[in-house]
């Protein structure tokens, strides 16, 4: 028995490690520049121990997408506890997508999605779990931040369409800096999810609306 468990921690050990060294290799040299030989260098085991674990690089991405999501949400959720007292939901609301797509680590997501586009293996990996994983935190963070609004898709469907947008922010942000634009953009996000809170308090839950199904 104590074998199996020290087994089992090695194994443990020996993929965290690969993990972590391909979310560091992914910053840095982006999908197309990670190899397993530097994911090997970064984690200090050898290119064996990886394929013991994983039949191939792309489904190394697995866990690293799902690493890198509770960091993103570890991340958001402390900065949620932080918020000044006085700022309003939309406000609030605002902060948090933002924190998630400013987070270091979220490069990480735009790499995977942009490789899985002409990567069919690691489409079927990366769309099937870490990005409806994503979503899925959203949602549930969400919820339990902002309750009175929980009932209602249509909140729900106007915060994951504002979330497509702030990851098209964040990819455009990593080529060029546009304070200016960002600021104008957060304001008509702001504007909107006013507009649908208001509505909700106003009218209740909108369960005719399904829940967009969305790839983030």
């Amino acid at each position: 028995m104590q074998t199996r468990r020290t087994q089992q921690s090695r194994r443990e050990s020996t993929i965290g490690k690969l993990v972590e060294a391909a979310i560091e290799c992914l910053m840095e040299s982006g999908y197309h520049g990670t190899s397993v030989q530097l994911i090997c260098g970064r984690a200090g085991v050898s290119q064996g121990a990886l394929f013991r674990h994983f039949a191939t690089k792309n489904e190394l991405m697995q866990p690293v997408g799902r690493k890198v999501v509770d960091d993103i949400f570890e991340s958001a959720l402390s900065l949620a506890a932080q918020l000044p007292a006085g700022m309003s939901e939309e406000e609030r609301i605002i902060a948090l997508m933002k924190a998630l797509v400013m987070s270091p680590r979220h490069i990480v997501l735009l790499e995977l999605l942009m490789a899985a586009r002409t990567t069919p293996d690691l489409r079927d990996i990366f769309l099937s779990s870490s990005s409806t994983y994503f979503r899925d935190r959203f949602v549930a963070m969400m919820a339990s931040l902002f309750p009175r609004y929980a009932i209602s898709t249509g909140f729900f469907a106007t915060l994951l369409t504002m979330m497509t947008t702030m990851h098209g922010m964040a990819l455009y942000r990593t080529l060029a800096e546009h304070p200016e634009g960002d600021r104008m953009r957060e304001q008509w996000l702001l504007s909107a999810l006013r507009a649908e809170l208001e509505r909700i308090r106003q009218e209740g839950a909108d369960t005719r609306n399904p829940v967009y199904q969305l790839p983030f």
